[in-house]
């Protein structure tokens, strides 16, 4: 679907090389933390006020298009801005709608009965294909183009949203679940703090691969050219995902993805070529194809179907997102005294404890039914 391939370039041309762009306007590593860590903390916070808007809207496609047109003027906006604190602002705002806005076109496809997986596999085809356009294309006329990239291709979101059909409304009437109730399921507060051991660091790397592959002498092309072929491969195993499933439990899946995610940021953490860097992007694809899609489908299994829900965005929110802030803020400080290779021996240690703690809470054994 055109819709996610657009929706998903947007974020492939912008996210990966944005570090590159706020350091050569001057910012140093420890801002650029601060500033990727504000974007994530503004999202976990509107995504919780955007998707009650969207349910209880009833011109639910509405809300969509004006998401996707305000997040394409505040990307344009924010290219204009080269102080850290007006650009940590504008970023702020600018993340906390184009965010939620994906997941927003998540529920509008669920809801309207579509097939959801074939769909979303267009959205990692877009991104892959970003990352490298945007690659090229800033090498050659400047790191700003990825603003106008991210713009214009949320312009043309917002326009293929329009031929969509709007979803049902209705009010859920039946009894809430809270909060409170999900912490009383031990399992799931085991595999929260699992998740946000090992979450943070994958997002975070979206912040600092880059940096890692220029310190090796590579060019903001080659940095595409990787982000290309590890989404690629992403999208790969994710398709392989039921024919492993039909194998192997998904906790086992899980503590594979989690023991390749150790020696995937080993390696960087020991300063490899441009050649190891790229040569290796298939461990994205294992670690990030297994890991992203498992947890949520492990996460829906450890409770009761009533907290399912919540017990999702939950994780979402504090097991990735906040995980994320988290681990941009020390990344950033460790750049600076420790170059990309510092960044990456936290991310090891980070990922090594994720590992212990799942084994020592039991979390690989499979849940019987």
């Amino acid at each position: 679907m055109a819709l996610y391939f657009c929706a998903y370039f947007s974020l492939g041309a912008f996210c990966p090389l944005l570090s590159q762009y706020l350091s050569s306007i001057g910012f140093s590593g420890s801002q650029v933390g601060v500033v990727t860590s504000l974007g994530t903390l503004g999202a976990v916070v509107s995504g919780l006020f955007m998707g009650k808007l969207y349910a209880n809207s009833n011109s639910k496609k509405l809300v969509i298009i004006v998401s996707f047109v305000l997040a394409a003027v505040l990307s344009l906006v924010s290219s204009l801005v080269r102080t850290f604190v007006l650009f940590a602002v504008s970023y702020f705002v600018l993340h906390s709608i184009q965010e939620p806005v994906h997941s927003l076109c998540d529920s509008m496809i669920d809801s309207n009965g579509q097939n959801f997986a074939v769909i979303r596999s267009l959205g990692a085809v877009g991104y892959a294909v970003a990352s490298y356009t945007a690659g090229l294309v800033a090498n050659s006329y400047g790191l700003k183009t990825i603003f106008y990239f991210n713009g214009v291709f949320y312009l043309l979101s917002a326009l293929f949203v329009i031929r969509e059909k709007e979803p049902p409304h209705y009010s859920n009437r039946q009894e809430k679940a809270s909060i409170s109730d999900l912490f009383k399921e031990k399992k799931f507060v085991m595999l929260l703090i699992v998740a946000f051991f090992s979450l943070g660091s994958t997002l975070a790397n979206n912040t600092y691969y880059a940096y890692l592959y220029r310190e090796a002498g590579g060019d903001v092309a080659g940095v595409g050219l990787a982000f290309l072929l590890m989404a690629g491969s992403e999208m790969v195993f994710m398709v392989l995902i039921p024919f492993f499933e039909r194998r192997f439990p998904i906790q086992k899946l899980i503590a594979v993805a989690f023991a390749v995610a150790i020696i995937r940021f080993g390696i960087y953490a020991c300063g490899p070529s441009t050649g190891v860097l790229i040569g290796t992007f298939f461990l994205q694809g294992i670690m990030d194809g297994f890991l992203l899609v498992e947890m949520v489908k492990y996460f829906g299994r450890i409770v009761p179907p009533r907290l399912r829900s919540i017990a999702v965005t939950t994780y979402y929110a504090l097991g990735s997102n906040f995980s994320a802030i988290i681990c941009n803020l020390v990344g950033g400080v460790i750049l600076d005294h420790f170059g990309a290779r510092g960044v990456y021996l936290f991310f090891t240690a980070l990922q090594f404890i994720a590992l212990v703690l799942y084994f020592l809470f039991g979390l690989q054994k499979e849940i019987k039914k």
